[in-house]
């Protein structure tokens, strides 16, 4: 079974587990159990044990990590949009600058667009560091017709969704 079978088939309790876990990944499932049962959901502590261990079997659950508070994010981001100069290979270029972005550690995505702008790079902002993209500008100044950077803050994100994004 692919990844993308396995997030289609994915139910609306499996997703609110999910949710429960990305809020607080050490929930015991008897917790998420009567969280769950509070709302409706007819759902035992075993269940819950069961399609947890289903959700990790099946690749949905990686892992768990452990996220650190006010020690490096403030919770703001920064997009560099870049259009690049008119070139033979303007995918190699593509390439090029997003492999120097992901050698930052604040680095979070690149993305290719269509339209005026041709990628747009999004980088955490840290309390030491502030326009990480600037670097970025610096190295490829030769490449690079026209950028903007523009302050990012991300709010109230669909983690579950967010993470179809490694599924393309």
């Amino acid at each position: 079974m692919s990844e993308d079978s396995n997030w289609s088939s994915l139910d609306e309790i499996d997703q609110k587990i999910i949710a429960i876990l990305n809020k607080n990944a050490r929930t015991p499932s008897k917790e998420i159990a009567s969280e769950l049962r509070n709302a409706g959901v007819d759902v035992s502590d075993r269940t819950i044990r069961k399609r947890i261990e289903r959700l990790e079997k099946s690749g949905i659950i990686k892992g768990y990590k452990a996220v650190l508070s006010g020690v490096s994010s403030t919770g703001e981001f920064e997009a560099l949009f870049l259009k690049l100069k008119i070139a033979r290979s303007i995918s190699s270029q593509v390439e090029s600058i997003k492999d120097f972005a992901k050698t930052f550690p604040n680095y979070l995505f690149v993305a290719t667009l269509d339209g005026d702008w041709n990628m747009l790079v999004v980088m955490r902002l840290d309390s030491t560091e502030k326009n990480p993209t600037s670097k970025i500008i610096e190295k490829f100044s030769d490449q690079v017709s026209d950028y903007r950077i523009s302050g990012l803050q991300v709010k109230d994100v669909n983690l579950l969704n967010m993470s179809l994004l490694l599924l393309t």
